[in-house]
């Protein structure tokens, strides 16, 4: 069995900006919300069973072009939520109402499609996606773990795949849909094959000092889990670091997370080219500019394995 990992997106929320004149807002190669599929072939090729993590805008048309979903090998068998913010549910309506109502004109008559996440994203997708929760089975795990817990393994029947969710922190998000906080709606995602180790470590604040230095015991078992991975594709929003605490991390603390985690490859999502603002590195930056930039302080630093920057397509053998 071949297990294949597909970039759907790695831009932030506001991918463009209407007006903005900056490089980023001008690029014309098509963007999409952070977003992976982890698809599984058999032996003859067919496509036998796909886990999408996150569903933002732009996703589902990453979905429908994607060359191992087409025609009679398209299928979806999980979605694995990490939070409830529209860049990782927008595209909610558009892939699943559209999926289900196919199979349902084709005669398949597919089960409900079930869907992974905490219980906090679960009472935002019940108040803003509810029609679209009628088609799919929710499995919840707890949301009073703090960041650095390892939560446990979800049950696909994928034979040889494991996929671990681990508690992080992203403040904006860490509430419920009463605002209760702090209530860690949030996870990242461990998929262990047989050969490979591919962490998504996707949307986190600045925060997660835990990755660089664990607290408790908890806290280590996480970092044993995530670190030494084959693929780390990591959250990177802003290029430099802040005195306070942001929504997402900067380059600065991708650099010390790889320093310690020693991935052999990292891949930068969630890219943007406003958040640092005009004038400061990072604004306007496309994608082949962040990656130009990340790796000459990579190779200037000499941190573990290389770092690029995806596009959309693509597509990572995991086994």
């Amino acid at each position: 069995m071949k297990h294949l990992l597909t970039i759907n997106g790695l831009d932030g929320p506001l991918a463009r900006i209407l007006g903005c004149d900056c490089g980023r807002c001008a690029d014309p190669t098509r963007q999409a919300h952070t977003s992976a599929s982890l698809i599984s072939q058999n032996e003859q090729g067919e496509t036998i069973h796909h886990i999408l993590f996150d569903l933002g805008l732009g996703v589902a048309e990453s979905v429908l072009a994607n060359p191992h979903l087409q025609g009679s090998r398209a299928r979806l068998d999980w979605l694995c939520l990490s939070h409830w913010h529209p860049d990782h549910t927008a595209g909610m309506n558009h892939l699943i109402v559209s999926h289900h109502a196919h199979s349902k004109r084709s005669g398949l008559n597919l089960p409900p499609l079930p869907v992974w996440c905490r219980p906090g994203t679960a009472e935002w997708l019940q108040r803003h996606h509810d029609f679209e929760l009628t088609l799919c089975q929710l499995h919840t795990t707890g949301d009073n773990e703090p960041p650095g817990t390892l939560l446990p393994a979800l049950p696909i029947a994928l034979p040889g795949v494991t996929i671990t969710p681990v508690t992080v922190a992203h403040y904006n998000a860490d509430h419920g849909a009463d605002g209760t906080r702090p209530r860690y709606c949030c996870a990242a995602f461990v998929i262990k094959t047989a050969v490979t180790k591919t962490v998504l470590l996707w949307d986190i604040d600045s925060s997660n000092d835990w990755l660089v230095t664990p607290q408790n015991e908890a806290q280590a078992a996480a970092v044993a889990q995530l670190a030494q991975a084959d693929y780390l594709f990591v959250d990177t929003t802003f290029w430099q670091a802040r005195p306070k605490i942001t929504s997402h991390p900067s380059f600065s603390n991708v650099q010390r997370y790889a320093a310690n985690l020693q991935p052999r490859r990292t891949f930068l999502l969630h890219l943007s080219g406003h958040p640092d603002g005009r004038g400061n590195p990072g604004w306007g930056w496309h994608n082949g500019r962040w990656q130009t930039e990340a790796q000459q302080v990579w190779h200037h630093k000499e941190l573990p394995g290389t770092v690029h920057v995806p596009a959309i397509g693509d597509t990572f053998c995991l086994a």
